[in-house]
């Protein structure tokens, strides 16, 4: 592909969501960028290319997802140069990507609405074997005087579970299921990730109860958002 021809055309962009399920949620975030611009590559579609000696994919994606949480929210957005039917996209993608991921939907053509990145709205449910212990990670994420020490750029820091946590609450016809809404990837506001990490080691021996993670909405804040400590 040629980059000076493909950067002279006017550009457009889509944002392809996609599920990440079964055994493609052990598939690390690097590696899923890989397998997805070797799968754009293989389909040999009218995309940008940056500039510079290492050319590749005009192509953004979404926050990582923990390795072995599963999603029904994952995206990236491309740039192309010429027009696309997405229909046929989809299609074509879903034969190219590894069992477990599977396009949703794509918005074509995409324009981007948000003004400054104020992080994300993400809405997780939690699969648990047994009910009091699914009680007792809905508490904990609640407590407003939870908090925890994690790493951050090689120091130990004390995040505060109150600026992160929007709300939980067990499923209305099953116990077993914790849903739970969280802000991240605003300053001081931990992410999802390590608050399941921390989650993890409150839970102790008990900690194979959680079964399974599931990331099932993400959206992009506008403005940043305030989480009332009352």
């Amino acid at each position: 592909m040629n980059s000076e021809t493909t950067q002279s055309r006017p550009e457009v962009k889509i944002r392809v969501e996609y599920s990440k399920t079964s055994q493609s949620r052990y598939i690390a975030h690097l590696d899923t960028i890989d397998v997805i611009c070797k799968a754009l590559r293989r389909l040999q579609l009218p995309y940008a290319v940056t500039q510079g000696c290492h050319v590749r994919p005009k192509i953004s994606f979404g926050p990582p997802l923990p390795l072995g949480h599963a999603s029904y929210c994952e995206y990236f957005v491309l740039t192309l140069t010429g027009p696309v039917d997405s229909q046929a996209l989809s299609e074509s993608l879903n034969r190219e990507l590894p069992s477990g991921m599977r396009v949703i939907s794509i918005a074509n053509p995409y324009v981007e609405t948000r003004n400054g990145n104020f992080g994300e709205k993400l809405h997780y449910r939690f699969s648990f074997t047994r009910a009091e212990i699914a009680e007792t990670a809905r508490q904990w994420l609640l407590n407003p005087e939870t908090s925890f020490a994690a790493e951050s750029k090689g120091k130990t820091r004390t995040y505060a579970i109150r600026s992160a946590v929007l709300g939980a609450s067990l499923a209305e016809n099953d116990s077993l299921i914790l849903e739970a809404d969280f802000i991240q990837g605003q300053a001081d506001v931990p992410s999802v990730s390590k608050i399941v990490t921390a989650l993890a080691g409150f839970l102790d021996a008990q900690k194979d109860c959680l079964k399974l993670i599931e990331r099932i909405s993400l959206s992009e804040l506008k403005q940043k958002q305030e989480i009332s400590s009352t």
